[in-house]
This record gives C-alpha cells, sequence and structure tokens, in this order.
C-alpha cells in the first residue's frame, strides 16, 4: 500500500505473500504445510488467483490465472519424496487453502522421516523459509476508504497452528487528480507564480 494509510487501488488485483519458516530450534523437517485464509468481506472471492509457491529451495511455478491448482512434483532423485500440491479457493466459504506434503515414493503416504521433508531447520541460508503467493481483486463497487485485511493460519505436520500478523489496507477508489493555478506576479511583466 501507498502511504500511512497503505492506500491500495480498486481497480487492480491485489498481490498477497503468505511466509513461513521452520525456526532453527525444530526437531526435524517439515513433511506438510498447511495454509489457511479466510477472505476479506469486500475481496471478490472468484477474482483470486495463486501465485508462485516455495519452501526452503523448492520452487513451484503455478501457471497463470488458475484460482485452483493440484499436481505431484516428482523431487525424489534430489530429495527423496514427491512433492503433492493442493492449493485453492473455496468460494462458498470464502477461504483460500494450501496443502503441501511431501510423499513417501515407496508408500504413497506422507513422509515420516524428520531427516528429509519440504522445510529443514532454518539457518542463515534461509533454508528453512518458504512462501505461497495469490493475488485477489475487491468488489468493484467499494467505496474509497474501504478498509481491507489479511491474515492467514499456517500449521507445519502436527503441531498447534500460527498465525500471521494482520496487515490492513484502505481502498483508493478515486483517480488522483490535480490542480494548477497561474497568478502574474506584481511588476514584474512576463514572469508568472506557478502553484500546486
Amino acid at each position: 500500500g501507498f502511504g500511512l494509510d497503505q492506500f491500495v487501488p480498486l481497480h487492480q488485483p491485489l498481490p498477497y505473500t503468505v511466509r513461513f519458516e521452520n525456526p532453527e530450534s525444530a526437531s526435524g523437517h517439515v513433511a506438510e504445510i498447511r495454509i489457511v485464509s479466510q477472505l476479506d468481506d469486500d475481496l471478490d472471492e472468484r477474482s483470486f488467483r495463486l501465485g508462485d509457491l516455495r519452501m526452503g529451495d523448492i520452487t513451484v511455478t503455478i501457471p497463470e490465472d488458475l484460482g485452483a491448482f493440484t499436481g505431484d512434483f516428482d523431487f525424489t532423485s534430489q530429495l527423496g519424496f514427491v512433492l503433492r500440491v493442493n492449493a485453492g479457493v473455496d468460494v462458498e466459504s470464502r477461504t483460500a487453502t494450501w496443502l503441501l506434503q511431501a510423499i513417501d515414493p515407496d508408500t504413497g503416504e506422507l513422509l515420516q522421516d524428520r531427516t528429509r521433508g519440504l522445510l529443514p531447520p532454518d539457518d542463515s541460508s534461509q533454508r528453512g523459509e518458504g512462501f505461497a503467493a495469490y493475488t485477489i481483486k475487491p468488489y468493484q463497487d467499494r467505496p474509497t476508504g474501504t478498509e481491507l485485511a489479511a491474515q492467514a493460519r499456517v500449521v507445519f505436520n502436527t503441531a498447534p497452528p500460527k498465525d500471521t500478523q494482520q496487515i490492513r489496507h484502505v481502498l483508493d477508489a478515486v483517480a488522483p487528480s490535480t490542480e494548477v493555478s497561474v497568478t502574474p506576479l506584481t511588476g514584474s511583466p512576463g514572469n508568472l507564480e506557478v502553484r500546486w
């Protein structure tokens, strides 16, 4: 957003990123990441579009203009698991969700080995950090001054959920305008004072 009020435009998709990290003090890798975000009532759930994902060294580029995506990515030879991605928005409940899982290629089940997975404990190289991105538009009939809020809940494996900080923006539905006035300076023909 722009300025102290964090103004955002009405007619543009607004970019959001949910960031998460497996703390350095963690006892092992994360095999499952679940992200849930309740969409603000002033955001158009049907305009929700998925963005890219990153988990440590793994980056997943989601095809453009999708509100939902499911796919498996085989990292068996490099990392010893298959990455399963299920992400999208439920338009009835207005809830965006991501379920990211490291699947054991031998069993087809969630990986149980704490020495490998989607996110190792974090370190100075940021290998234990990741994000999920999306865009969404406000409803087009919302007036200037409408407040928008966003927050997400992130769950690693079966650990207690962690909530992100809530961010707030203010909708700017009117294009900016400028006024210019020209006044002749007294006693100086040909010189003008310009103010805006």
